[in-house]
């Protein structure tokens, strides 16, 4: 079996590589030799066609040999015609369109990127093309941080988990998907800061309503990673090396041929000492706060993934087959907060091997789409806390205590086992009537052992938790007198959990059905302006992690409700042509948040998530991006926000209503201005320099009353923060090589993650990406 399944294996990589199909590729450039995108080129009479890119390139593969006319057109411009012969493996050309406008400014391009098309839906969604940020950023966290309305914190260290808020939406209420399949299912441990960059070609930001064929449970909105399967050979590779021995590196090795069967391989390994220096207290120094180096916050990541299939057959649009493999392990140096000790030998590694069989086909003359995914993965946690050894923060032990432990004593492993399908189709019932049907099945099973439990019945890692969730929806969106857009949807949420009470033993099961529903309306103004409002009655199911804690620092809580919120989007979008040079895009939402019974972690040493009890959750957003002559950019966005308890149930605790949320950024804005050339040095070549700046106003980081402020608790608050980045990337001209240098909080500010915890100060990185295609 082992020999046939290698013959097989080969006889792919065979055909892949010595098939011999023809590649027509080439530039297209306006007479001033600026690079035009979006232009369309064909050969006359045939089936073959493309799309220049924002680089005014574009690619054809797969082209029989023989004669043609090729045919290049764009609004605005002369029809280019030429006759070409295709004979060898690649051809190239390069075209120059001649404009019939007297400026070229003048000329409306009304071809729209598929970014552009989602931010103009009914819903509020924020677009990212990844290519257009890969150079400047190497998380996809730095990438989605900097959008109106998001904010994500997280340590300087990497590894560690992101605080994900979404218009005040935190946690959990906001789910990360790979490709609409749930992030939790897929990795459960894995951070959205630690997946790599290489292979994603856009993330999508849903502020509050989610469609049904992407979003599960999800309260507040989420954030959907879209991964790329080329059709033609590609190969990109990147390589980034930063302050405190941090080493990022990825790959994406695509082969194709004639018969649209395909084979990808990727990878990516990550490290760092994560030994960035802050401000602590000494233990032996009585307390002395002084400037020390982090010493025990280590992280290491290795990713592995292989996929084999095939597309544009009879029978399938495309069916793929993904196999992937990943681990590692992160030394942990505090808990949520920074106390007066450290953490000097707590340790986590775990383990990941997941596959993903998917599966598309359209039926009715392309007016209708089947499509299916399923997932499974198995992952292994394994958590070691049993030292009795006293860490001070200068690295040094300060004494012995009597039990085990730093953070939660434990000696560990935890296996979770996840099974997950999606299944969508989607009906076109008219030109502008479309009708989408979704579901997503869900089942985790957790084990484990306890090394420190001698008695294997006193075990309670051993006894299986299971939880299932079932969440189905039909949605439909309809245009009307060609200005109305209107979609709706109702969603079924259904969760059963089986499993045992962490101290009794007893066993428990909760089973709840929950209905939800959204609407959303968008009506055209004029070209380039719309207003549009969503509601949304939206729920959230516990997290399994949530429900039984993750055999480590955070407890069990079985007895957790669902989260629910009403949800209120209404905003105001214009994107119009201030004059022949400048450009002018603007964004402007509002936002409700109504939540009940809402899930928040406690920030004591050992924390459970818990139900609050009522908040409400008021705010505003905007953007504005001004471009001018297609060189110079600004872009700048700011979110305003409160987030208040509404109603508290303790009668000890109605001192909270009417105060701040904590933990909960209020005010903070971002601001980038960028300057590009191409033909800097030579043709073809690409320069971009760009400098950013980010505000945070103070924040309370726990709870306070109606008296407090930061001027009488400045300790209840995290301080006004400023951060400063720069940086400078070169594409080589005809070559597939691009060099970024970045330098982040050049000012070397006082910055902090939630909890007050301290951030690095200045650090910096340098990134290579290396890309060919067609070859």
């Amino acid at each position: 079996m082992r020999i046939l399944f290698l013959n097989v294996f080969l006889c792919l990589i065979t055909s892949v590589t010595v098939a011999q199909s023809h590649l027509l590729s080439g530039t297209v450039r306006t007479s001033g030799n600026e690079v035009l995108s979006f232009v369309s080129v064909s050969l006359k009479n045939t089936s073959y066609s493309a799309v220049t890119n924002e680089a005014g390139e574009f690619l054809i593969p797969k082209v029989a040999g023989g004669n043609y006319t090729l045919v290049v057109s764009h609004i605005g411009f002369k029809v280019f015609e030429k006759d070409i012969i295709i004979k060898d493996k690649s051809v190239f050309e390069q075209i120059v369109l001649t404009s019939e406008a007297t400026d070229l400014n003048e000329v409306l391009v009304k071809t729209e990127k598929q970014t552009k098309i989602q931010e103009t839906k009914p819903i509020s969604i924020s677009s990212i093309e990844v290519k257009n940020v890969i150079s400047q950023n190497v998380l996809i966290t730095d990438v989605v941080d900097r959008l109106s309305g998001v904010r994500i914190r997280r340590s300087s260290s990497l590894g560690e988990s992101s605080d994900i808020s979404i218009n005040g939406m935190r946690g959990n209420a906001v789910r990360v998907y790979i490709d609409g399949l749930p992030l939790e299912f897929i990795y459960p441990n894995f951070d959205i800061s630690t997946l790599p960059l290489g292979n994603l070609k856009r993330i999508d930001v849903y502020k509050g309503v989610l469609p049904v064929d992407v979003g599960t449970d999800a309260l507040g909105g989420g954030i959907n990673l879209i991964t790329e399967q080329k059709s033609y050979n590609s190969l990109k590779a990147s390589y980034s090396l930063g302050s405190f021995n941090t080493h990022l590196a990825d790959f994406n090795l695509g082969l194709t041929n004639a018969k649209n069967y395909f084979i990808n391989i990727s990878g990516a390994y990550h490290f760092s000492d994560n030994d960035y220096k802050m401000n602590a207290r000494i233990y032996e120094k009585n307390n002395k706060v002084e400037r020390i180096r982090r010493f025990h916050d280590r992280y290491r990541m290795a990713f592995g993934a292989i996929t084999v299939g095939t597309h544009s057959k009879p029978w399938a649009d495309e069916l793929k087959l993904t196999l992937n493999l990943s681990g590692g392990d992160k030394e942990l140096q505090n808990g949520a907060r920074v106390t007066g000790l450290a953490f000097g030998e707590a340790n986590y590694t775990a383990q990941n091997l997941s596959a993903i069989l998917k599966y598309d086909k359209s039926f009715l003359g392309e007016k209708g789409l089947f499509t299916t995914t399923l997932n499974y993965s198995d992952q292994t946690l394994e958590y070691v806390d049993t030292t009795r050894n006293v860490y001070s923060w200068s690295g040094k032990i300060v004494g012995r205590q009597g039990q085990q432990g730093e953070y939660s004593r434990s000696n560990s492993e935890t296996y979770i086992h996840s099974w997950v399908n999606r299944t969508s189709i989607s009906l076109k019932l008219a030109p502008n009537h479309k009708l989408l049907f979704s579901n997503l099945y869900a089942k985790q099973k957790l084990t484990g052992i306890d090394y420190l439990e001698q008695n294997a019945d006193e075990d309670y890692l051993r006894i299986p938790q299971y939880l299932t969730k079932n969440v189905a929806g039909i949605q439909y969106e309809g245009l009307y007198l060609e200005r109305l857009t209107f979609s709706a949807a109702l969603k079924r949420f259904d969760y059963i959990l089986n499993g045992a009470e962490n101290n009794t033993f007893q066993l428990v099961k909760k089973k709840d059905g929950i209905w939800g529903y959204n609407a959303a309306l968008k009506y055209d103004i004029a070209e380039g302006v719309f207003v549009r409002a969503s509601y949304e009655k939206g729920f959230l199911i516990p997290l399994f992690s949530q429900f039984v804690g993750n055999g480590a620092e955070i407890v069990r809580n079985t007895d957790l409700l669902p989260e629910s919120s009403d949800n209120v989007n209404v905003g105001f979008s214009v994107a119009k042509p201030v004059s022949k040079l400048v450009n002018i895009t603007s964004t402007v939402n509002g936002f409700y948040r109504n939540q009940h019974d809402i899930i928040f972690i406690g920030d004591g040493v050992i924390r459970r998530y818990d139900n609050a009890d009522q908040v409400r959750t008021v705010g505003v957003e905007g953007d504005v991006l001004l471009t001018y002559k297609n060189a110079f950019s600004w872009k700048t966005n700011v979110t305003f926000l409160r987030k208040t308890f509404t109603k508290v149930k303790l009668v000890e605790s109605q001192f909270l209503v009417g105060t701040g949320f904590p933990n909960n950024p209020t005010f903070y804005a971002n601001s980038e201005l960028s300057w590009q050339k191409v033909n800097l040095v030579k043709n073809d070549d690409r320069f971009r320099v760009y400098l950013f700046y980010n505000y945070i106003a103070p924040f309370n980081h726990i709870t306070i009353g109606q008296g407090n402020s930061l001027k009488n608790t400045p300790e209840a608050y995290v301080p006004v923060q400023h951060r400063l980045d720069a940086g400078l990337s070169y594409k080589f001209p005809k070559r597939a090589l691009t060099a970024s240098v970045n330098v982040l909080n050049v000012l070397n500010a006082e910055l902090f993650d939630n909890y007050l915890v301290p951030r690095a100060g200045t650090n910096f990185n340098i990134k290579v990406i290396y890309e060919i295609s067609n070859f």
